[in-house]
Protein backbone atom coordinates (compact mmCIF):
# COMPACT_ATOMS: atom_id res chain seq x y z
CA UNK A 1 0.00 0.00 0.00
CA UNK A 2 1.42 3.06 -0.43
CA UNK A 3 2.14 5.57 2.02
CA UNK A 4 -1.16 7.49 3.38
CA UNK A 5 0.42 11.26 5.22
CA UNK A 6 -2.49 11.80 8.22
CA UNK A 7 -2.71 14.53 9.76
CA UNK A 8 -3.52 14.68 13.85
CA UNK A 9 -5.16 17.94 15.81
CA UNK A 10 -3.60 17.66 19.31
CA UNK A 11 -6.25 18.98 21.92
CA UNK A 12 -9.62 17.12 22.30
CA UNK A 13 -8.53 14.73 19.63
CA UNK A 14 -4.68 13.40 20.53
CA UNK A 15 -4.82 14.56 24.22
CA UNK A 16 -7.55 15.42 26.96
CA UNK A 17 -7.03 17.04 30.23
CA UNK A 18 -4.31 14.57 30.88
CA UNK A 19 -2.07 16.34 28.53
CA UNK A 20 -0.92 12.70 27.47
CA UNK A 21 -2.22 10.51 24.70
CA UNK A 22 -3.28 7.08 25.55
CA UNK A 23 -1.44 4.08 25.33
CA UNK A 24 -3.24 2.39 23.20
CA UNK A 25 -3.31 6.20 20.72
CA UNK A 26 0.69 5.60 20.88
CA UNK A 27 1.02 2.16 20.24
CA UNK A 28 -1.62 2.59 17.26
CA UNK A 29 0.91 5.33 15.72
CA UNK A 30 3.81 3.97 16.10
CA UNK A 31 2.79 0.80 14.57
CA UNK A 32 1.43 2.28 11.39
CA UNK A 33 4.66 4.56 11.00
CA UNK A 34 6.64 1.56 10.90
CA UNK A 35 4.62 0.64 8.01
CA UNK A 36 5.18 3.54 6.09
CA UNK A 37 2.69 5.89 6.99
CA UNK A 38 3.65 9.59 7.56
CA UNK A 39 1.81 11.48 10.68
CA UNK A 40 2.07 15.21 11.54
CA UNK A 41 0.33 17.07 14.19
CA UNK A 42 -1.55 19.85 12.63
CA UNK A 43 -2.48 22.36 15.76
CA UNK A 44 -3.32 25.58 16.60
CA UNK A 45 -0.84 25.10 19.40
CA UNK A 46 3.00 27.11 19.20
CA UNK A 47 5.71 25.51 18.17
CA UNK A 48 7.32 25.13 21.71
CA UNK A 49 4.03 23.40 23.05
CA UNK A 50 2.92 21.29 19.47
CA UNK A 51 7.06 19.76 19.94
CA UNK A 52 6.20 19.15 23.60
CA UNK A 53 2.90 17.32 22.50
CA UNK A 54 4.51 16.07 19.66
CA UNK A 55 7.41 13.89 21.46
CA UNK A 56 4.92 12.44 23.80
CA UNK A 57 2.94 11.08 20.90
CA UNK A 58 6.49 9.67 18.96
CA UNK A 59 9.79 10.56 18.00
CA UNK A 60 10.48 13.15 15.09
CA UNK A 61 7.01 13.96 14.38
CA UNK A 62 6.48 16.41 11.66
CA UNK A 63 4.91 19.23 12.84
CA UNK A 64 1.88 21.99 11.81
CA UNK A 65 1.19 24.42 14.24
CA UNK A 66 -0.04 27.75 15.05
CA UNK A 67 -2.92 27.05 12.48
CA UNK A 68 -0.66 26.17 9.89
CA UNK A 69 1.85 29.48 10.01
CA UNK A 70 4.35 26.52 11.17
CA UNK A 71 5.27 23.59 9.42
CA UNK A 72 8.11 21.93 10.58
CA UNK A 73 8.84 19.04 8.00
CA UNK A 74 12.05 16.77 8.52
CA UNK A 75 13.60 19.55 10.93
CA UNK A 76 13.22 22.59 7.95
CA UNK A 77 11.00 25.58 9.17
CA UNK A 78 8.20 27.18 7.13
CA UNK A 79 7.06 30.41 8.93
CA UNK A 80 4.72 32.96 8.33
CA UNK A 81 3.78 36.02 9.85
CA UNK A 82 1.44 38.78 10.82
CA UNK A 83 1.95 42.49 9.38
CA UNK A 84 1.75 45.30 11.40
CA UNK A 85 -1.24 46.30 10.03
CA UNK A 86 -2.84 43.19 11.47
CA UNK A 87 -1.29 43.49 14.45
CA UNK A 88 -2.34 47.51 14.87
CA UNK A 89 -5.85 46.10 14.07
CA UNK A 90 -5.79 43.04 16.47
CA UNK A 91 -4.44 45.58 19.26
CA UNK A 92 -7.47 48.22 18.86
CA UNK A 93 -9.75 45.39 18.89
CA UNK A 94 -8.79 43.51 21.91
CA UNK A 95 -8.77 46.60 23.74
CA UNK A 96 -12.14 47.99 22.54
CA UNK A 97 -13.63 44.69 23.96
CA UNK A 98 -11.31 44.14 26.73
CA UNK A 99 -10.02 40.95 25.55
CA UNK A 100 -7.40 39.10 27.02
CA UNK A 101 -5.29 38.55 23.82
CA UNK A 102 -2.52 37.03 23.17
CA UNK A 103 0.62 36.75 20.55
CA UNK A 104 2.49 34.04 19.41
CA UNK A 105 6.33 34.15 18.64
CA UNK A 106 8.20 30.70 18.06
CA UNK A 107 9.17 30.94 21.73
CA UNK A 108 7.46 33.37 23.44
CA UNK A 109 4.15 34.61 24.40
CA UNK A 110 2.85 38.29 24.30
CA UNK A 111 -0.46 39.74 26.30
CA UNK A 112 -2.00 42.63 26.74
CA UNK A 113 -3.81 41.61 29.84
CA UNK A 114 -3.39 38.64 31.99
CA UNK A 115 -6.06 35.87 31.59
CA UNK A 116 -9.42 35.49 34.12
CA UNK A 117 -8.92 32.49 36.24
CA UNK A 118 -12.26 31.85 34.46
CA UNK A 119 -11.07 30.50 31.40
CA UNK A 120 -11.19 27.52 30.84
CA UNK A 121 -7.99 25.01 31.41
CA UNK A 122 -8.36 23.74 27.99
CA UNK A 123 -8.10 27.25 26.84
CA UNK A 124 -5.22 27.63 29.11
CA UNK A 125 -3.04 25.13 27.54
CA UNK A 126 -3.38 26.06 23.98
CA UNK A 127 -1.35 28.78 24.99
CA UNK A 128 1.26 27.66 26.65
CA UNK A 129 0.91 25.86 30.10
CA UNK A 130 1.94 27.46 32.84
CA UNK A 131 5.97 28.29 32.43
CA UNK A 132 6.64 32.12 33.17
CA UNK A 133 9.62 32.28 31.03
CA UNK A 134 7.18 32.29 27.64
CA UNK A 135 4.87 35.23 28.88
CA UNK A 136 6.14 38.86 27.58
CA UNK A 137 4.03 41.62 28.64
CA UNK A 138 2.76 44.29 25.84
CA UNK A 139 2.46 48.09 27.03
CA UNK A 140 1.63 49.78 23.66
CA UNK A 141 0.91 49.17 20.25
CA UNK A 142 3.77 50.70 19.14
CA UNK A 143 5.83 47.66 21.64
CA UNK A 144 3.35 45.36 20.05
CA UNK A 145 4.48 46.38 16.11
CA UNK A 146 8.87 46.15 17.07
CA UNK A 147 7.61 42.63 17.52
CA UNK A 148 6.71 42.00 14.29
CA UNK A 149 8.93 40.00 12.20
CA UNK A 150 8.60 37.66 14.99
CA UNK A 151 4.95 37.48 16.03
CA UNK A 152 3.50 34.68 13.98
CA UNK A 153 -0.67 34.18 15.14
CA UNK A 154 -2.79 35.24 18.21
CA UNK A 155 -5.34 33.89 20.31
CA UNK A 156 -8.08 35.42 22.48
CA UNK A 157 -10.49 34.75 25.30
CA UNK A 158 -13.74 36.00 26.81
CA UNK A 159 -17.05 34.51 29.17
CA UNK A 160 -18.86 36.42 28.03
CA UNK A 161 -20.41 35.00 24.60
CA UNK A 162 -21.98 38.50 23.45
CA UNK A 163 -19.05 40.62 24.31
CA UNK A 164 -17.07 37.51 21.94
CA UNK A 165 -19.73 37.73 18.92
CA UNK A 166 -18.81 41.49 18.61
CA UNK A 167 -15.67 41.40 19.25
CA UNK A 168 -15.49 38.11 16.04
CA UNK A 169 -17.77 40.89 14.22
CA UNK A 170 -15.21 43.42 14.43
CA UNK A 171 -11.81 41.34 14.38
CA UNK A 172 -13.37 39.93 11.34
CA UNK A 173 -12.79 43.70 9.68
CA UNK A 174 -8.98 43.64 10.76
CA UNK A 175 -7.25 43.84 7.39
CA UNK A 176 -4.47 41.23 6.57
CA UNK A 177 -5.71 38.48 9.03
CA UNK A 178 -8.48 35.54 8.73
CA UNK A 179 -10.56 34.06 12.26
CA UNK A 180 -11.63 30.58 13.17
CA UNK A 181 -11.85 29.31 16.59
CA UNK A 182 -10.96 26.01 18.82
CA UNK A 183 -13.42 26.03 21.74
CA UNK A 184 -16.71 28.13 22.13
CA UNK A 185 -14.98 30.86 24.12
CA UNK A 186 -12.23 31.96 22.17
CA UNK A 187 -10.83 33.81 18.41
CA UNK A 188 -7.95 32.35 16.79
CA UNK A 189 -6.13 34.87 14.67
CA UNK A 190 -3.72 34.02 11.74
CA UNK A 191 -2.14 35.79 8.55
CA UNK A 192 -4.75 35.91 5.77
CA UNK A 193 -5.54 32.80 3.56
CA UNK A 194 -3.31 31.12 6.20
CA UNK A 195 -4.61 28.17 8.23
CA UNK A 196 -4.09 24.05 8.55
CA UNK A 197 -5.31 23.04 5.32
CA UNK A 198 -3.13 25.52 3.51
CA UNK A 199 0.07 24.37 5.47
CA UNK A 200 -0.84 20.77 4.57
CA UNK A 201 -1.45 21.63 0.47
CA UNK A 202 2.18 22.98 0.85
CA UNK A 203 3.55 20.45 2.38
CA UNK A 204 2.08 17.57 0.42
CA UNK A 205 3.62 19.56 -2.33
CA UNK A 206 7.05 19.94 -1.03
CA UNK A 207 6.56 15.65 -0.32
CA UNK A 208 4.73 14.98 -3.53
CA UNK A 209 2.26 13.45 -1.69
CA UNK A 210 -0.77 12.95 -3.40
CA UNK A 211 -3.80 14.48 -2.14
CA UNK A 212 -6.01 11.11 -2.96
CA UNK A 213 -3.77 9.38 0.17
CA UNK A 214 -4.67 12.35 2.70
CA UNK A 215 -6.29 11.75 6.02
CA UNK A 216 -6.77 14.11 9.09
CA UNK A 217 -8.81 14.13 12.74
CA UNK A 218 -9.88 17.09 14.23
CA UNK A 219 -12.87 18.46 16.73
CA UNK A 220 -12.76 21.96 16.66
CA UNK A 221 -14.03 24.68 14.03
CA UNK A 222 -10.16 25.50 13.58
CA UNK A 223 -9.80 21.96 11.70
CA UNK A 224 -12.20 22.37 9.35
CA UNK A 225 -10.70 23.39 6.59
CA UNK A 226 -7.77 20.76 7.25
CA UNK A 227 -10.74 18.42 7.52
CA UNK A 228 -12.43 19.39 3.83
CA UNK A 229 -8.94 19.30 2.22
CA UNK A 230 -7.31 16.01 2.81
CA UNK A 231 -9.29 12.66 1.32
CA UNK A 232 -10.51 11.61 4.41
CA UNK A 233 -11.11 14.28 7.07
CA UNK A 234 -12.26 12.73 10.26
CA UNK A 235 -14.41 14.01 12.77
CA UNK A 236 -14.25 12.93 16.40
CA UNK A 237 -17.39 11.38 18.67
CA UNK A 238 -16.59 14.81 20.71
CA UNK A 239 -16.55 17.20 17.63
CA UNK A 240 -18.60 20.45 17.69
CA UNK A 241 -22.31 20.20 15.41
CA UNK A 242 -20.22 22.36 12.51
CA UNK A 243 -17.20 20.01 12.02
CA UNK A 244 -19.48 16.66 12.10
CA UNK A 245 -22.02 18.34 9.89
CA UNK A 246 -18.98 19.19 7.51
CA UNK A 247 -17.31 15.80 7.43
CA UNK A 248 -18.24 12.45 6.22
CA UNK A 249 -16.43 10.46 8.25
CA UNK A 250 -16.78 10.26 12.05
CA UNK A 251 -14.93 8.19 14.74
CA UNK A 252 -15.19 7.79 18.29
CA UNK A 253 -14.77 10.40 21.30
CA UNK A 254 -11.37 10.79 22.52
CA UNK A 255 -12.22 9.03 25.31
CA UNK A 256 -12.54 5.77 23.83
CA UNK A 257 -9.36 6.54 21.33
CA UNK A 258 -10.98 7.66 18.43
CA UNK A 259 -7.84 8.27 16.34
CA UNK A 260 -6.75 4.29 17.13
CA UNK A 261 -10.03 3.30 16.24
CA UNK A 262 -10.19 4.65 12.84
CA UNK A 263 -6.76 3.61 11.83
CA UNK A 264 -7.24 -0.01 12.63
CA UNK A 265 -10.46 0.03 10.97
CA UNK A 266 -9.42 1.91 7.65
CA UNK A 267 -5.68 -0.19 7.75
CA UNK A 268 -7.24 -3.17 8.48
CA UNK A 269 -7.51 -4.56 12.09
CA UNK A 270 -5.59 -4.51 15.47
CA UNK A 271 -2.80 -6.33 14.96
Amino acid sequence: MSPYAIFMDIDNTIVGPSQYPSKRTVDTIAKYRAQGHRFFIASGRPLFSATEMADRIGPDLDIICSNGTISRVDEKLDVQHLTPRALEGIYRVAHEYQLPQYFFTQSQVLYLRPMTKGISEDSQVRIAGEDPNHYVAIDSVEQLKRWSDRIINAIAFDQDPANLAKARVAMAQVQDIDTSSSSPDNIEITGHGINKATAILRVCERLNQPMARTMAFGDGSNDLEMLTTVHYGVAMGNANAEVKAATKFHTLDIDHDGVAAFLDDFFGGKA
